[in-house]
């Protein structure tokens, strides 16, 4: 027995190394996954081609003349409510020299105007009155006022055209809306105190401020070169999602078994991905920095946030694969939330969130690294480098932005690893949600008090005399001991029980078979006892070790070698490098693997086809290298699901050989659908049945208890009378029974217990050769009739009992068979006619249909799960529609001192928003307000 270190680092490199290899020898999906991600690369090359880069110089002040110089010729005024003071307030409004010529009408209310504006062909300017001092002012959106954008379209910034130097923000002055606003205060204040400021108002100039030199980008190909930024990795996360989905469905928890750490499964593809994304985001950095999407920030700074993100997206898919089980479905689902909640952070890039709503769907990382993108681009806007490791206030905000895609790659590994322990696998294995509350999840060292189990463990199970005692040389070597186990599945209507109460034990020094029928409960018991799967009630200890402690049932990995009833292998790696990998899982010692390797070769005689691929076996090839993997290390207990099947007669005598040798001192479990295997092989033989233990033994117990005795044969002559041979051979044993016949040959059952008189019988068949004997022969029950009897079927096949009759009978069959041949083929002939064109492409398309349904009506949780994921995915998505719905239809600016007046402790405002002196005529109208 080679000694065995399970070591995380040996299994993570191992499977790495299988996973390169992977990548390696399917090139077909790599050169896909790869081809994908450089394509889109390319596209983010070409896209700044062809968008527009804004380069904003720098300008001097500039004077913006007095508030009511300004022309527009489409100006018409509409107030409403029209009472006395209102008519006062706007008749003075349409006397200043700026309204000359243009119509103030009053009209009763608002759906009076918007019936008046609806068929009205000039632009109308709408004054709606709350009370004397307070009204709002509406212009149509872009006329009179700019569009309040918080970002993308430097409504702060001017740059030169042709004819003029246009400034965004200067539109409140140049088409009337200080001017407007300032006349309608004045006569305000002018009917509450008698005094008239209209001329002081309208004599105030403005001035544009002085403007630094920027660089800033906007259009709908900005959006387009973002949103191909959010989906860049995607190619490399569906391909991920798709490789660990199917190979935690497939072969994570056979390698579980045999030792494997989840932490080695998850770092392997997490370490291969990693690189694949350490690659990318290096390309994609160089492919921003030279294009110059984004201009002023630095190569790391970009580079960062890229690699970031592609982590988080890794540990999402493997989150997701967890949830949703199905590969496909897996790489899908990923893409969609990558999309959705990609999409949600285009919100950041046109308004200033608040930041507890930042924080908290930050926890979603394509939105945290499109508010990355978005900081980028406005550090651009504000003229602000961001270039580590000297970080500005504004890259605060980015080491924030990487501070939560880590924060997220962290959590969203830490919600895999949670819902992977307490979410049934196919074997239904699964801890209770609050597992890691227990002390026993981080001691794992702590073992479990045996002593309290002992009166249950000294049970003797052999209670009924259908079991046989062990020989008194294996008292005391009771290696593994089941008691009450059941193992119950869900079913309709009612639960299916697998197995029911079983108690036995099984010996060290001995091999143990396991029988019954299919379906009897033999896989379902080798699952509990290699761990796999777990009782429903009942206990079971190896040596001591419970394995409902998940303490005991990793050191019993290091002494178990397990054989599954399907195939352990990795297709697209040789013989020998399936044993290199699992002899690494196992924990054997580095310098012992190669050795190892080659003593499983040469015993299984494999030497010949150690390089082949596993996808080039044969099946029997396939089931001697999962056998040789089970042999691995020598382990102390084998544990083998129908290790010969498929197996050539000659390797299933080496599967023999090899285990009577390793007996001694070892356990040895298996199950075989082939009686004469298990009665060569086994010493000790345990029958299932519909999931009940009927009975154990060795062979010859089972015989006698269960056989139906000896069976005698005689050939015959042509001169033979039946009834003088049944006459002579009830003579010496009456109750002898004639079980089969058949044209020159008879066989007689005869009991147990009557062989002595077996010999008197024999002397009298020599002794009249004038019965027509011509020879005859005497056999024992097989295990095959055992088994037959203990499932309550006859031992021979009554087909056999008459082979003469089947004879005679023969000739009438064959017309039977052709008049029912013919009747076939018309009906045949008739439905070709009758069913075709359109009518069979319809009921072809309806059972297909049809199939759908039954399968998605069996898959219910999946596709409840994953409708569930789609509408988290796309419910922040709806939420940003009805945000920008909201926007959109209550588009309305408050103008009050706040706005220009710092409260105590208000950080100044960015002095690239306020590039016109707007104080300068809005402060001192709501300070000669507010003095009145």
């Amino acid at each position: 027995m080679r000694k065995r270190k399970i070591s995380v680092c040996q299994q993570t490199w191992a499977l790495l190394c299988k996973n390169f290899l992977k990548k390696w020898r399917m090139k077909r999906e790599s050169l896909m996954e790869w081809l994908n991600s450089l394509l889109l690369l390319l596209c983010l090359y070409i896209y700044p081609h062809s968008h527009q880069v804004n380069d904003f110089s720098s300008l001097l002040t500039m004077d913006l003349g007095r508030v009511d110089t300004f022309n527009e010729s489409r100006f018409s005024v509409v107030y409403t409510p029209v009472t006395n003071t209102t008519q006062q307030i706007m008749n003075k409004v349409a006397s200043t020299p700026f309204l000359a010529g243009k119509e103030v009408l009053g009209l009763p209310d608002e759906e009076s105007i918007k019936e008046f504006t609806a068929n009205y062909p000039e632009e109308i300017v709408r004054v709606t009155f709350t009370n004397t001092y307070s009204y709002h002012l509406k212009f149509l959106l872009g006329h009179g006022m700019p569009a309040k954008k918080e970002h993308k379209d430097h409504t702060a910034h001017c740059y030169e055209t042709n004819e003029d130097v246009y400034c965004e923000v200067s539109v409140f002055w140049k088409e009337g809306f200080v001017a407007l606003q300032a006349a309608i205060n004045a006569a305000i204040i002018e009917i509450t105190t008698n005094h008239s400021v209209m001329e002081e108002l309208m004599s105030v100039t403005g001035k544009n401020m002085k403007m630094h030199s920027f660089i800033g980008q906007s259009g709908v190909i900005t959006d387009l070169y973002l949103f191909s930024c959010i989906i860049s990795f995607s190619s490399f996360i569906y391909y991920a999602s798709v490789n660990v989905t199917r190979e935690s469905k497939r072969m994570k928890a056979l390698m579980t078994m045999m030792g494997l750490r989840d932490s080695a499964f998850w770092l392997s593809w997490g370490l291969l991905y990693a690189g694949f994304i350490f690659i990318m985001a290096l390309f994609l950095a160089l492919v921003i920095r030279s294009t110059q999407f984004i201009i002023l920030s630095g190569f790391m700074v970009v580079f960062s946030l890229f690699l970031l993100y592609g982590l988080s997206l890794v540990a999402l898919a493997f989150l997701m694969s967890i949830l949703v089980k199905k590969s496909f479905l897996t790489g899908l689902v990923v893409f969609l939330l990558t999309v959705f909640w990609g999409c949600l952070g285009f919100t950041s890039l046109y308004r200033h969130l608040p930041a507890s709503l930042e924080w908290i769907l930050s926890l979603l990382s394509p939105f945290a690294f499109m508010l990355g993108m978005a900081q980028l681009l406005h550090l651009d806007y504000d003229l602000n480098s961001n270039a580590f490791p000297h970080p500005s206030d504004g890259s605060n905000l980015i080491v924030a932005t990487n501070f939560m895609l880590a924060f997220d790659t962290c959590l969203y590994l830490a919600l895999a690893i949670y819902f992977e322990k307490i979410l049934p696998n196919e074997y239904g294995h699964r801890r209770p949600p609050l597992f890691f509350l227990k002390s026993s999840f981080w001691s794992q060292t702590q073992k479990t008090d045996h002593v309290a189990l002992e009166d249950e463990m000294d049970a003797d199970p052999s209670f009924h005399d259908s079991f046989e005692q062990a020989p008194p040389e294996f008292q005391g070597k009771e290696a593994i001991r089941i008691r009450n186990v059941t193992k119950e599945y869900k079913g309709k209507p009612d639960k299916i029980e697998a197995l029911k109460d079983l108690v036995f034990d099984i010996y060290e020094g001995q091999i143990t078979a396991i029988l019954g029928h299919s379906g009897a409960g033999k896989s379902t018991l080798l699952n509990i006892l290699s761990g796999l799967s777990v009782p429903t009630k009942g206990s079971v200890t190896i040596y001591n070790n419970k394995l409902s402690e998940m303490a005991d049932l990793e050191n019993l990995s290091k002494l178990t070698g397990v054989c599954p009833q399907s195939n352990v292998q990795f297709d697209f790696l040789t013989v020998r490098e399936n044993l290199r990998l699992f002899a690494k899982i196992k924990g054997i010692l580095p310098q012992e693997v190669d050795k190892e390797i080659q003593r499983v070769l040469l015993e299984l005689e494999m030497k010949n086809i150690q390089d082949v691929l596993a996808q080039n076996l044969s099946g029997g090839q396939k089931r001697k290298l999962t056998f040789g993997i089970a042999i691995l290390g020598d382990p102390q207990i084998f544990l083998l699901d129908e290790p010969t099947a498929g197996l050539d007669p000659f390797s299933r005598h080496q599967v023999w050989n090899l285990l009577k040798e390793r007996k001694t001192d070892r356990v040895i479990l298996f199950s075989t659908q082939f009686m004469d295997e298990a009665d060569i092989l086994a010493d000790r033989k345990v029958f299932l049945s519909q999931g009940k233990l009927k009975c154990a033994g060795s062979s010859l117990f089972l015989k006698k208890k269960w056989g139906i005795g000896y069976h005698l044969s005689l050939q015959l002559n042509e001169i033979c009378v039946e009834e003088n041979i049944t006459s002579l051979v009830k003579q010496h044993i009456p109750d002898a029974k004639l079980s089969a016949k058949s044209e020159g040959k008879l066989i007689y059952t005869l009991p147990l217990e009557r062989t002595n008189k077996f010999p008197e019988l024999y002397k009298d068949l020599d002794s009249y050769p004038d019965l027509g004997i011509e020879n005859y022969g005497v056999s024992m029950t097989t295990l095959n009739e055992v088994f037959l009897k203990l499932e309550g079927k006859s031992t021979i096949n009554e087909s056999d009992i008459a082979i003469l009759g089947e004879v005679q009978a023969e000739k009438a069959d064959d017309t039977e068979r052709l008049v029912e041949m013919e009747q076939v083929l018309s009906s045949l002939n008739k439905m070709r006619k009758t069913i075709g064109g359109v009518a069979l492409w319809r009921q072809q398309i309806c059972a297909i249909a049809r199939v759908r349904l039954l399968k998605l009506k069996h898959e219910r949780k999946a596709l409840l799960a994953l409708l569930l994921i789609l509408m988290a995915g796309f419910c922040p998505l709806l939420v940003e529609y009805t945000m920008v719905k909201i926007y959109q239809n209550s588009y309305t600016w408050e103008l009050s001192p706040h706005l220009y007046f710092l409260a105590p402790g208000q950080q100044p405002h960015d002095p690239l928003t306020a590039s016109v002196s707007l104080q300068a005529i809005l402060v001192p109208l709501f300070c000669i307000i507010l003095n009145k």
